[in-house]
């Protein structure tokens, strides 16, 4: 007989979502998660700097609707609204150029999207003026990817409101919240088997077995195959996969004594990126004095954002370092500190950063959330289909989840 009713397998926020829900419900769970630590890809590092780092995500997006907020108040934390402090470098300080052409080309994205036509962004992407690469760049770092794999479906889709930040970082309030959860470390899934009684999940450590399993790993460990199915996953299932893929980006930070910095907390700076022949958009922009720490946060994307992965951190440092000094001046690099890199890609526990559709195929993503032979169910930021890349709709995911698998037990 199975040892417990659900496995959960991953403790980033979906795992985490659905492991306390079913516990609310009076089921027994097991939640594994291969790193040695919960949250996943939000997580915030407090050694680094000595403050607040976090590492992946950082914005709580969609205040509206994002549940963190209320739990982050509940728990003391200081959360507030991401303030509208921008300064672009350049000839458009105010930066009215550069955001008009962000709004022209998000409008048309969505009119092809309104049309039904679910087509790349490269395919719309005309430079009109010397800042069209960075508005176009302003569409890579949140979708993570070069223009030619940004799907206009998938851009209409997601379901925008004010973002939030939380002083202490997104990582520490996501686990705050999930202090009381049980999860246990240092435990990877190797294979999952369906039995004629439920499942059973084969770890490093062992073989588990239960009634049902909730997968909540990243997009990026299920294309790589890195846990086996049994019976494999169907046709429906691959096929998704391989249309919902991770994206790359990254966070390059550097800490300034907070002085030096002539900017508001929180601040985004822009400047302009130039055009390459290989087509590469290789520039990005900066969350600047975060929180009022001195921290600055240069966020990549797509394959710039793998270059910089395979440069090393030294080297993303260098350039996110000569990206800032270019726009305030030689004399801040006396007040460098210090700086550190991630690189998501590499990380084998994710193998990339959030998901996004491939051109033409953003209707695949409910199939990701589709049971496998009725006793296995997905769940995380990429089944999502109004707020994919985010810690808000992998908790959404999460809860979704439970309640399936909570009707099939009864």
């Amino acid at each position: 007989m199975p040892s417990t009713d659900v496995i959960v397998i991953g403790a980033g926020a979906a795992g985490l979502a659905a492991t306390e829900a079913l516990v609310s419900l009076g089921k027994t769970v097991t939640c594994i998660e291969a790193g040695n630590r919960i949250g996943g890809r939000v997580f915030t590092d407090t050694e680094t700097f000595g403050l607040p780092f976090d590492r992946g995500a950082h914005w709580l997006h969609n205040g509206a609707i994002n549940a963190f907020i209320d739990k982050g108040k509940a728990l003391g934390l200081d959360l507030y609204p991401a303030p509208d402090h921008t300064l672009t470098a350049g000839d458009d300080p105010d930066g009215t150029a550069l955001w008009a052409e962000v709004d022209a080309i998000s409008d048309a994205m969505r009119r092809e999207a309104d049309a039904g036509n679910d087509i790349a962004l490269s395919s719309l992407f005309k430079p009109l003026t010397d800042w069209s690469f960075t508005a176009a760049m302003m569409h890579v770092l949140p979708m993570g990817r070069n223009l030619h794999e940004i799907s206009t479906k998938d851009f209409a889709d997601y379901q925008e409101s004010p973002d939030w930040f939380c002083r202490q970082g997104y990582g520490t309030l996501v686990a705050m919240t999930a202090a009381d959860i049980p999860v246990t470390l240092n435990t990877s899934a190797q294979q999952v088997t369906t039995t004629a009684n439920g499942v059973e999940v084969l770890t490093n450590k062992g073989i588990l077995t239960a009634k049902a399993a909730i997968v909540t790993v990243s997009q990026g460990i299920l294309a790589a195959g890195d846990i086996r199915f049994d019976p494999p996953l169907d046709t429906a299932h691959l096929d998704a996969i391989g249309a919902i893929t991770l994206g790359a980006y990254n966070h390059v930070a550097l800490h300034f004594r907070p002085e030096a910095l002539p900017v508001q907390p929180d601040t985004w700076v822009t400047y302009k990126v130039e055009p390459s022949e290989d087509g590469v958009l290789r520039g990005g922009g900066a969350l600047c004095n975060i929180s009022g720490t001195g921290l600055c946060a240069f966020e990549n994307a797509g394959d710039f954002a793998t270059e910089l992965e395979n440069a090393g951190p030294e080297a993303a440092i260098d350039y996110a370092l000569a990206r800032l000094t270019e726009i305030f001046g030689t004399d801040l690099k006396s007040a460098f500190l210090k700086g550190a890199a991630t690189a998501w890609g590499r990380d084998p526990l994710f193998k990339g950063s959030y998901s996004g559709a491939l051109p033409g195929q953003a209707h695949k993503r409910p199939l990701l959330r589709q049971p496998h032979v009725e006793r296995v169910f997905f769940a995380g930021e990429a089944t999502h289909d109004a707020e994919p890349g985010t810690v808000s709709g992998a908790h959404k995911e999460g809860l979704r989840a439970a309640e399936a698998v909570a009707a099939l037990l009864g």
